[in-house]
């Protein structure tokens, strides 16, 4: 029951990070959320504290949306969001979540150490196949995040276009997670519960997060989610490999 207490604090930090960067709540809260109150309760309350502030956010800066990427995106993850909540009841959680920390970290370093800043993007039509990625790895685990945010930063967006363009999957990608979560049953009174004495700190880490963001440079941005996303994968492995 104490551990209980910290929900708020997690809540709040994952918020923040949303904010400053338009993506990471889940990918930095579901570790700590999975310890306290379990993963098949932590992963339908992440999916409604995003669907919140993905809600918030892109009524603040739909004017900026990519909506063809963000439209390639969400039809390809409404294809893979079954498959990953299946996987959520039924899968191999230490496993698919050592093979998503590998990844991330490899991708990560990657980006942060040895690919140079790129003169051309990638073809529009990989959206299709990072997005069902993302469908995958949401269902299961509510972090199809850096699927996505990975094709963001090779298909050299701004910074705006980074942050609004990936409102416009998560929301609608959000909501049809939700209703599949509630169709199998993983979205009941207990995670509503939770997620009502959420709001408000979800709030607060959305006006802290939009100051944060303002404080980074436009040429600095692609580097800070490449380490955030270093960091994430890295905890993800090690939370794992010590939970087996």
């Amino acid at each position: 029951m104490e551990a209980e207490l910290l929900i708020p604090v997690i809540i709040f930090l994952g918020g923040t990070v949303y904010a400053t960067f338009g993506f990471g709540d889940a990918l930095f809260a579901m570790p700590f959320l999975s310890l306290i109150i379990g993963i098949k309760t932590a992963t339908p309350l992440m999916t409604l504290n995003g669907l919140t502030l993905s809600a918030m956010m892109m009524a603040r800066h739909y004017k900026t949306i990519d909506w063809k990427a963000a439209g390639r995106l969400v039809v390809a993850s409404f294809l893979g969001v079954p498959i990953g909540i299946y996987f959520l009841k039924y899968g191999n959680e230490q496993v698919a979540k050592i093979i998503l920390g590998v990844i991330i970290v490899l991708v990560s370093l990657y980006n942060l150490l040895l690919r140079k800043k790129a003169t051309t993007s990638i073809p529009n039509n990989w959206a299709y196949f990072f997005g069902f990625i993302a469908g995958i790895l949401g269902g299961a685990f509510n972090t199809g995040g850096p699927s996505v945010v990975i094709f963001g930063t090779l298909s050299n967006w701004t910074q705006m276009q980074f942050i609004s363009t990936l409102q416009g999957y998560f929301l609608p990608n959000g909501i049809f997670i939700v209703l599949c979560q509630l169709f199998t049953g993983l979205l009941n009174k207990t995670v509503f519960n939770y997620y009502l004495t959420s709001i408000p700190f979800l709030f607060l880490g959305l006006l802290t997060g939009s100051r944060l963001r303002k404080k980074i440079p436009e040429g600095k941005f692609n580097n800070y989610i490449f380490f955030l996303l270093l960091m994430i994968g890295i905890l993800f492995i090690v939370r794992t490999v010590l939970q087996t």
